[in-house]
């Protein structure tokens, strides 16, 4: 297996940044690049995730899954179509978005994974706490993280 770079999009500004970062430093060393998009599932907080007569969980939040995922899928590729990365992998994921992002790095051998970054500042950050910063304690290869703003 080559080596790659893993890029994490969410289809936000900020990962357009980071995607655009991505691609040019994916050609530029001749590495896979591979597009992640994490879904963390969230049900409809009316939703119980058990009746109360115990039991399976209700069909509707399997259907909100399967749609979060068919979702993510074709989110995923609009934002490679429209980057005009056309031979990057493509991957949809689900769980926790910096844990699965450094668990993608580990598998793809990444060099680098890039990641956008939201600007909350370091107020909002400390309290609500951010994927990239969650990352770069996890990841076992270097993370970049660009800022918002950067020239696309």
């Amino acid at each position: 297996m080559t080596t790659s770079i893993v890029c994490g999009v969410d289809g936000s500004p900020d990962a357009e940044a980071a995607l655009a970062v991505a691609k040019d430093m994916a050609e530029r060393l001749e590495r896979r690049l591979v597009l992640v998009n994490v879904v963390e599932y969230a049900a409809p907080p009316y939703e119980p995730v058990v009746p109360m007569s115990g039991g399976m969980g209700r069909p509707a939040l399997l259907d909100t899954a399967v749609e979060q995922q068919t979702a993510a899928t074709e989110l995923l590729a609009r934002i490679a179509d429209a980057a005009g990365v056309t031979d990057a992998e493509q991957r949809v994921v689900t769980g926790p978005a910096a844990e699965r992002l450094a668990e993608i790095g580990d598998e793809e051998q990444a060099e680098l994974i890039v990641v956008g970054s939201r600007g909350r500042g370091a107020f909002k950050a400390a309290f609500l706490g951010s994927v990239s910063t969650s990352l770069i304690g996890i990841a076992r290869c270097p993370v970049l993280v660009v800022p918002p703003g950067v020239a696309r």
